[in-house]
């Protein structure tokens, strides 16, 4: 075999070691030259590369949706969905299980709620950013922590050094291939020191699309709170209620 073939095969199998899952229903679909592809990006790229380029992708879009689903309490899942229009409209439904909880629209500064069959007006702080790289403050009329995204906010903590970052698998996940990224850091109270991975700390896989370095999903843990991210760039219609 020519030096060629051997550089091929050794590159193939670290590929392939390097992509690896327990889950095979997680990786159905993913071609060998892909799994390859994106072995060789993620060994050559660090976590806080990765991210910020997420970030980046992020900032630069015009719009999208994301929905949260929040497994943290016996019962039927809570469920937000938020569709968001680049430069300040947002429109933001909840649910448990099947029952309508809450809905919100933001329209420039000013915020839009439902309440009692009417919708109440309110002004909405500036520090509040439904776009660009930002994670933003929980708008006064979001619930629980919905407000904020976690892809922006995972990439800031790398950014600055208060978290760890280490490379997972690569997965399809929202129909498209994504790559893993493990970041954890310590909970508010931990005593572990320089948040190392232990009691008290938190755990987030964020998978940013492999093609448009886009986030595709971020999951909490093993799954008590999971994001995903779908329909970037697509035309979204937010007006004012009437």
């Amino acid at each position: 075999m020519n030096k060629r073939g051997i550089i091929v095969l050794i590159l193939l199998s670290v590929g392939l070691a390097g992509c690896s899952s327990n889950s095979p229903t997680t990786t159905e679909g993913i071609g060998t030259w892909l799994r390859l592809k994106s072995a060789l990006k993620a060994r050559f790229t660090s976590g806080e590369t990765a991210l910020r380029q997420a970030g980046e992708a992020k900032a630069a879009a015009k719009s999208y949706k994301m929905r949260v689903e929040m497994r943290l309490h016996p019962g039927d899942p809570f469920v937000t969905v938020e569709e968001v229009g680049c430069p300040d409209r947002q429109k933001m439904t909840a649910s448990l299980g099947d029952r309508p909880m809450y809905e919100a629209v933001r329209v420039a500064k000013t915020s839009y709620v439902m309440e009692q069959g009417k919708w109440v007006q309110s002004p909405i702080p500036p520090e509040v950013f439904p776009c660009g790289d930002q994670p933003g403050a929980p708008a006064p009329w979001a619930i629980l922590n919905e407000g904020r995204d976690m892809s922006s906010a995972l990439a800031q903590l790398v950014s600055k050094a208060k978290a760890q970052v280490s490379v997972g698998n690569l997965i399809v996940a929202n129909g498209s291939t994504c790559q893993e990224w493990e970041v954890t850091f310590g909970h508010p109270g931990s005593k572990t020191p320089n948040n190392a991975p232990g009691m008290g700390n938190m755990r987030y896989t964020i998978c940013i699309d492999t093609e448009t370095n886009l986030p595709n999903q971020v999951v909490m843990g093993t799954g008590g709170i999971i994001i995903k991210y779908y329909d970037w760039n697509k035309p979204v219609n937010i007006n004012a209620p009437v």
